[in-house]
């Protein structure tokens, strides 16, 4: 009886792994070729050279003006009215990210930007963006450092 339980099993499990769907079906010929972009992130043998990673325009990234910081693409991990505290810089440092806190007036009032970089392009800081938003927090975004 052990034998014809296991042998069912056996036969189950071959079934649901021969029975498996990897999600796509065929549903006969389409109008995309290699030189086509593919906008679904799939991409076929010899149409590596035409994908694009989505890299948004100027005017989507947030910009900050500062006359004290280094121009270039930053990660922002805090926005504080008060300077942030040790535990929130410790978590910066234990990442092993380089940060910087920018400070602004707003009416007169001061506001605290605490952004990790800086780097030359939005792609080198999508990059390290999964690490801050890791073990910094997870609503870090990309911005644009400039001068006024």
């Amino acid at each position: 009886m052990k034998t014809n339980i296991k042998g069912t099993l056996l036969l189950i499990a071959l079934i649901g792994l021969v029975g498996c769907e990897t999600g796509m079906k065929n549903k006969g010929t389409t109008n995309i070729t290699t030189t086509d972009n593919v906008e679904s992130g799939i991409i076929t043998k010899g149409s590596a050279t035409n994908y694009k990673p989505y890299t948004p325009t100027n005017s989507e990234i947030k910009k900050i003006y500062s006359k004290s910081g280094t121009p270039g693409y930053y990660i922002q991990v805090g926005y504080f009215s008060h300077k942030p505290n040790d535990e929130f810089i410790n978590r910066i440092k234990y990442a092993e990210l380089p940060y910087d806190v920018i400070t602004k007036y707003k009416n007169g009032q001061p506001n605290y930007y605490t952004l990790v970089g800086p780097y030359r392009s939005f792609s080198e800081a999508m990059e390290i963006s999964g690490s801050a938003k890791e073990f910094v927090t997870s609503s870090a975004f990309i911005v644009k450092l400039m001068r006024p």
